[in-house]
């Protein structure tokens, strides 16, 4: 008979050993604790992950966490029949879960909201642009999910048997499922949120999820994925407030200059939105070893430029298009939903549609994927004429990895070249193009480009992200002085809008904090303002008024650029130019009055007046938004025969 050789009995005892370390189960005294233990840990192990849950969530949404983590498990238990894979895969959800919220924190400055589901491959699409750091805490607490796990390999619990106690099984397993929907969906009810205080304030999710917890965050935040009808809502009454509204002229406020061209024809329209494109010194005072928007600033001559205030953040680009092409404002929206992926989904009149009507031909340009927040199929119900996307943009030169903006202006100057050279047509231009260039992360080194930006800090710190970013804004600047260099000296009018979607987020939080003398989460009202406002300007080759230091939101910018351009506005953009003039901005954070009088929408100190001014205008963006069936179609669009 054969006899196990020396080393062959020391692999079957160190097997052995290693089998009863991961496998061996504890007593089942041992099990049953950690049957509650293990949730309630990847609960707090999740949370540690972004803040202090001890110090931030009370006691009564503690234990309402916990009960609900205990569910998620108990059902998968239930389901799957064994504690030992049950409580692994929720566990390694957490975790994953964790990072990505931690991430997305540092990414944007928001936690992730329900809708952010479906924008999680445009999320991707950019990671590998970022410098992801995992730091030692955040390392600990992944020891942590590892400990949680090794001790549900440990647990061999088993639910009863299908076949043996069918109807018992069914019974628990239905009955938790039932539980854990009541206790998720009831959070979506004033009763429940009333009764355990949960905290909501859409204006600061962050704080809202360090005051919850991410999990009831996420869950209250799902009722904002319909929209529900205005409150006395009715189409005919609405048509009746447009209309009063512009007939009784009560609103008063600084009309935007007019300039249509001498000779009557029509200028070409190019609307720049650029990627992040924002002075930082708005912030505070910025030092910087040489001008990073020298063009920028210096042009003058036949512009109107001022402030433009954004509703987004470090991200979330397409509500900055929404705002702008529409009219409608995020305001009247759920806190970091995205109307191009959530509600556009058939045609919409839009600013495309009023331009088309007066005979343009319309372009939109972006040099990055078609499928981003599906601009693809937006852009086609909007009325564009023309898209242009990455696949288009071959040989195009890149900063970084992205399509540079001087890459972007080369297109939009070759497809005007082909337009009247090659096709031979004099239809006017309107072009709407999305910088890709600035586009976060800042923190990976590139052979093709090098920062010649940087910050010089009272603190003597250097900050390599920052430098990195306000370098990008320079790259910016020399672009857009070769674009507005070449149309100056073509002959047909043509009026450049350029403009910042948003600021930027990922660069170091002490670069921020410097700038703004205070932690960039503890901003006040009058702070929060300045981290989402961009500068704007419109430019003509031609003689127009000029205006400077403007305040306006980005939901009124697209019917200044057409009064700026003289071109004839739809009643809704008359509607919009009545609100500009006494509520001259309106984002999802706050207003601003004419006076400069700054309000969010719990102020105590807010103004009937305005209150009724922004119900209106929110029951208009319905009509507008939502009910296609009943749309007015006379208010968003030019009567048909504009056109001659």
């Amino acid at each position: 008979m054969n006899q196990a050789t020396p080393d062959k009995k020391k692999e079957n005892i160190l097997l052995r050993i290693i089998e009863i370390i991961l496998w061996k189960p504890f007593p089942r005294m041992i099990q049953a604790v950690l049957y509650a233990l293990i949730p309630v840990a990847a609960f707090y192990l999740q949370e540690v992950l972004t803040h202090n849950p001890i110090e931030d969530i009370h006691i009564g949404l503690h234990i309402y966490n916990w009960v609900l983590y205990v569910l998620i498990y108990t059902v998968l238990f239930f389901l799957f029949g064994s504690m030992r894979f049950a409580f692994c895969l929720p566990t390694i959800l957490m975790a994953a879960v964790g990072l990505a919220n931690m991430f997305t924190l540092e990414l944007r400055g928001a936690p992730i909201l329900p809708w952010d589901i479906r924008s999680a491959g445009i999320a991707a699409s950019v990671l590998d642009n970022m410098t992801l750091e995992f730091t030692p805490q955040t390392l600990h607490i992944l020891y942590g999910f590892g400990l949680l796990l090794f001790l549900a390999l440990h647990c061999n619990l088993k639910a009863p048997a299908w076949r043996s106690s069918c109807k018992t099984r069914l019974a628990a397993l239905g009955g938790s499922a039932a539980i854990l929907a009541a206790m998720c969906f009831g959070v979506q009810t004033q009763w429940l949120m009333d009764t355990i205080d949960i905290y909501e304030m859409p204006f600061t999710q962050g704080y809202t999820y360090r005051q919850n917890g991410f999990l009831v965050s996420f869950l209250m935040n799902a009722k904002y994925l319909g929209i529900d009808k205005p409150d006395g809502y009715d189409v005919k009454e609405l048509e009746e407030t447009v209309d009063e509204t512009l007939e009784d002229a009560l609103l008063e406020g600084e009309d935007a200059p007019e300039a249509a061209p001498d000779n009557g024809q029509l200028p070409n329209i190019i609307v720049i939105m650029n990627e992040a494109f924002s002075d930082l010194s708005v912030l505070g005072d910025l030092q910087t070893n040489k001008d990073y928007m020298p063009y920028f600033r210096s042009l003058t001559e036949n512009t109107i430029s001022g402030n433009l205030y954004v509703s987004v953040l470090g991200g979330n680009t397409a509500n900055s298009e929404f705002e702008f092409l529409t009219g409608d404002s995020m305001a009247f929206l759920p806190t970091g939903s995205i109307p191009y992926q959530q509600y556009i989904k058939s045609e919409i009149p839009t600013l495309v549609d009023v331009l088309n009507d007066q005979g343009y031909y319309s372009i939109a340009m972006h040099p990055y994927y078609a499928s981003g927040w599906e601009r693809d199929q937006v852009y086609d119900w909007m009325g564009f004429d023309e898209k242009y996307f990455l696949s288009d943009f071959s040989g195009a030169q890149r900063l970084r990895q992205y399509v540079s903006d001087w890459g972007m202006y080369q297109k939009i100057i070759s497809t005007y070249k082909q337009h009247r050279y090659t096709e031979n047509s004099d239809q006017p231009l309107f072009y709407f193009g999305v910088t890709m260039q600035n586009h976060s992360g800042y923190s990976k080194e590139y052979d093709n480009f090098s920062n010649d930006v940087h910050v010089i800090s009272d603190s003597g710190k250097e900050y390599k992200y920052a430098d990195t970013y306000l370098s990008l804004i320079a790259e910016s600047d020399r672009a857009y002085e070769k674009l507005i260099q070449y149309f100056t000296y073509i002959e047909e009018p043509t009026i450049i809008l350029m403009f910042g979607d948003h600021q930027p987020h990922s660069m170091e939080t002490a670069f921020f904090k410097e700038l703004l003398g205070t932690h960039p989460l503890e901003l006040d009202l009058e702070q929060t303002t300045l981290r989402y406002q961009t500068p704007f300007k419109i430019w003509a080759n031609y003689d127009i008024e000029e205006q400077a230091d403007m305040d306006i939101s980005i939901n009124y910018l697209s019917t200044l650029l057409m009064k700026s351009a003289g071109l004839e506005l739809s009643e809704y953009q008359d509607y919009l130019w009545q609100m500009y003039s006494q509520i001259p901005v309106v984002t999802s954070n706050f207003y601003i009055d004419n006076d400069g009088n700054i309000y969010d929408y719990q102020s105590e100190r807010s103004v009937p007046e305005y209150e009724d001014l922004l119900d209106d205008y929110s029951t208009v963006q319905y009509n507008h938004l939502f009910d296609e069936s009943k749309r007015l179609e006379s208010l968003f669009e030019l009567p048909g025969d504009t056109v001659s």
